[in-house]
């Protein structure tokens, strides 16, 4: 009986050891602002021309490991965005000041892992995704420690209005 017990006990260690991801990104945090014009434009006739928000997305990841970050796609439920990345100075991004009802937002790394922000934009032809997307994949590669990091919350930043 006691073997019984140990061989299961080292068998789920076991497997409980093989089931950990290899993946690099230990955290990721994706916010977006949206800054709509003030004024509605009009054309020669008078007629008014429909507004245009411009929506603003970025990404935060926690990376951990010697080798930069390789960036292959980035999806907002499955439409692909351009990523561009940056690395963040120290260990901890402040994004922005509060704005009337935009409370402080930090993200803070863990000891040993550094911070990098994707800047995203839209693909020429594609539509920008909507607001408050829950579907968010970030693939990166690699030679033996590819991965697919999912995020299922997009967090809204106030921006100031634009003219």
């Amino acid at each position: 009986m006691k073997n019984i017990l140990l061989t299961i006990f080292v068998s789920a260690m076991i497997l409980n050891c093989n089931a950990q991801t290899n993946c690099s990104i230990k955290k990721a945090y994706a916010f977006y602002s949206i800054s709509t014009p003030g004024v509605q434009m009009a054309d020669d006739n008078g007629n008014p021309i429909p507004v245009k928000s411009t929506i603003n997305r970025f990404i935060y990841i926690e990376w951990t490991g010697a080798k930069n970050p390789e960036i292959e796609t980035v999806m907002y439920n499955n439409k692909a965005l351009t990523a561009n990345l940056s690395a963040v100075e120290g260990d901890t991004a402040v994004l922005g000041p509060n704005f009337i009802n935009n409370p402080d937002f930090k993200v803070i790394s863990k000891k040993c892992n550094k911070l990098w922000k994707i800047d995203l934009g839209n693909v020429l032809g594609n539509e920008a995704p909507e607001q408050n997307c829950n579907n968010i994949i970030i693939k990166t590669k690699g030679s033996k420690n590819a991965c697919v990091f999912k995020l299922t919350k997009e967090t809204l930043l106030m921006t100031m209005p634009r003219y």
